[in-house]
C-alpha cells in the first residue's frame, strides 16, 4: 500500500511539472473526440435528410459530374445544371430487364427564383418521400398538356398564385433573368400539398413543355441539365423506389432513382 501511495505522489508531482503539456494533450484528446462526433452527426443527418426527401431510391443517373453534385442538382435541387444524356441512352437505359421504371427530369430553368422541373405525368405516382409517403395534390391535378404547370406547396403560397392563373418561365437560375420565355404562358391546374422537401419549392411542367419554350434557342442546351428518375426491379428502382436518372439530349434531362 506505501508502494503504491508512492507512485501516486510521483505521477502526480510529474503532472503537476509537465502541467501545460497535460492540458495540451487532454485539449488535443477532446478536440479530436468532439471532430469525430460532428462528421458522425453530419453524416447521420446527411442520411436522415435524404432520406426524407426521397424514398426507395436506389440510383440517379446523369451526365459525367460530380457524385455529390448530381445528387445535390437531381434530389435536393441544389447548383447548377449539368451536360446533358442524350434520349437514345435513356431509352437504353429503361430497356435493360433490371429497370423496371424510369422518370426523366430536365433541370435549368426558373420562375421567380423556383426551380422548373420538366418530367412526365409518372413523376407524381413514383415520387416518395419520408416513409413512402406520396405526393397529394391539395388543388386541381396533373398538367395534361404543354401549356400546364402544377406548383409545389410553397411556390403557390408565397407567391399567391391559385389554380387558372397563368405564369412565364425564364431561363437559367438568377434573381434577375432577362431570358424569359414568354411565347408560351403557362396555366396553373394543380397544385400539390406541403410535404416538406424540395417538391415544394419547384414548379412541374412536361417535357414537351421544355422542348416547346426552348424551340428557337439552340443553344439553350448547353446550360440545363435533364435527369431520369427510374426503378430497379430487383432493387425497387424508382426514379424513387425503383428509378433511374438520366438526361435528355434536348433539355438537359437528369434521372433519379427512388
Amino acid at each position: 500500500m506505501g508502494q503504491f501511495s508512492a507512485l501516486l505522489k510521483v505521477a502526480f508531482h510529474s503532472l503537476r511539472y509537465r502541467s501545460g503539456g497535460v492540458l495540451l494533450t487532454i485539449l488535443a484528446v477532446g478536440l479530436s473526440v468532439f471532430v469525430l462526433l460532428g462528421v458522425e452527426h453530419v453524416r447521420q443527418e446527411a442520411r436522415s435528410s435524404f432520406a426524407s426527401t426521397v424514398s426507395g431510391v436506389d440510383l440517379i443517373v446523369g451526365a459525367k459530374t460530380g457524385d455529390i453534385n448530381l445528387l445535390l442538382l437531381s434530389v435536393f435541387r441544389i447548383g447548377n445544371a449539368t451536360t446533358n444524356i442524350d434520349w437514345e441512352t435513356v431509352e437504353e437505359i429503361g430497356a435493360q430487364e433490371e429497370v423496371s421504371w424510369l422518370v426523366p427530369i430536365s433541370l435549368g430553368d426558373s420562375h421567380r427564383n423556383f426551380r422548373v422541373v420538366g418530367t412526365t405525368k409518372d413523376f407524381f405516382e413514383r415520387y416518395q418521400f419520408g416513409s413512402k409517403q406520396s405526393l397529394v395534390f391539395r388543388d386541381g391535378a396533373k398538367f395534361e398538356n404543354h401549356t400546364q404547370v402544377v406548383l409545389g406547396a410553397s411556390v403557390a403560397s408565397q407567391l399567391a398564385y391559385d389554380l387558372g392563373d397563368s405564369l412565364i418561365v425564364s431561363h437559367g437560375m438568377a434573381d434577375t433573368s432577362f431570358t424569359h420565355h414568354d411565347q408560351l404562358p403557362l396555366t396553373i391546374v394543380g397544385i400539390l400539398e406541403e410535404s416538406g422537401t424540395p417538391v415544394d419549392n419547384a414548379l412541374f411542367v412536361s417535357l414537351e413543355t421544355i422542348e416547346a419554350i426552348h424551340l428557337d434557342e439552340p443553344h439553350y442546351g448547353d446550360q440545363s441539365s435533364e435527369h431520369h428518375e427510374s426503378d430497379h426491379k430487383d432493387h425497387g428502382h424508382h426514379d424513387e423506389d425503383e428509378h433511374h436518372e438520366s438526361d435528355h439530349k434536348d433539355h438537359g434531362h437528369h434521372n433519379e432513382d427512388e
